[in-house]
């Protein structure tokens, strides 16, 4: 089927968590940062192709998922044609900062048991959002065939920007898998918690990728959190 076929439901019936500040708190100093961020990568933008953008991190609780559902959220709020891909099928974080069902998801897709359209939920801001839905006992091995690559080249067809929340990249082969199909990585790092050698190990990890840079979270700016951005050197 062509990508343009693509269908999406008719209107978002979820609920937004507060932690995407992009959408319910848009004129906050944590949103701000989040736009920075997003014209930050409009920049390497008008440099190279970067229309999907993977995040991950070199363990969990980096908050990688938060980043990554802002980022869709600002870029959509923008008039962007965005999609948001959950794609860390252990710990699968999207479906409940939208308040929407799990599943059937981009596993379900990449296992063959549905098509891409079915696993589509629509988001506030017209936003096209895929859940994990339910992982088999190795999530690995779906990114390690055509199906990923091929339901990401329909979705370039419909979307200028899509952005794809990947597992950690130390613990699981996923993210590396999943990674070489985008167009730029983001490693997203969590201030004074995550160790400086785990970090490079990740990078390490991730060599073989498109990496533009880091992203620092849980930094303090008087009472809001502050995201940094690093690009790559």
């Amino acid at each position: 089927m062509d990508a343009k076929a693509i269908q999406v439901p008719a209107a978002f019936d979820g609920s937004v968590d507060p932690r995407v500040v992009s959408l319910v708190d848009p004129n906050g100093a944590a949103a701000e940062q989040f736009r920075l961020l997003h014209l930050r990568l409009d920049k390497t933008r008008a440099q190279r192709p970067l229309a999907v953008v993977a995040l991950t991190s070199a363990v969990a609780g980096e908050g990688k998922t938060v980043t990554a559902a802002n980022l869709a959220a600002c870029a959509a709020r923008r008039g962007r044609r965005v999609a948001l891909l959950d794609c860390d099928l252990r710990r699968p974080r999207i479906a409940g900062l939208f308040g929407i069902d799990e599943g059937p998801g981009i596993a379900a897709v990449l296992g063959g048991r549905c098509r891409l359209e079915d696993a589509i939920r629509i988001g506030p801001e017209r936003l096209t959002i895929v859940p994990a839905g339910a992982a088999p006992d190795d999530p690995g091995s779906l990114f390690s065939g055509t199906a990923f690559r091929a339901a990401i080249e329909r979705l370039r067809g419909t979307h200028d920007e899509i952005y794809v929340d990947l597992p950690p990249a130390l613990p699981f082969a996923d993210a590396m898998a999943a990674a070489n199909e985008a167009d730029g990585v983001v490693v997203v790092v969590r201030n004074n918690e995550t160790r400086a050698e785990l970090v490079e190990e990740a990078v390490g990890i991730l060599a073989g990728a498109q990496l533009i840079g880091c992203v620092l979270t849980g930094c303090e700016e008087g009472a809001a959190a502050y995201r940094k951005y690093y690009g790559k050197r």
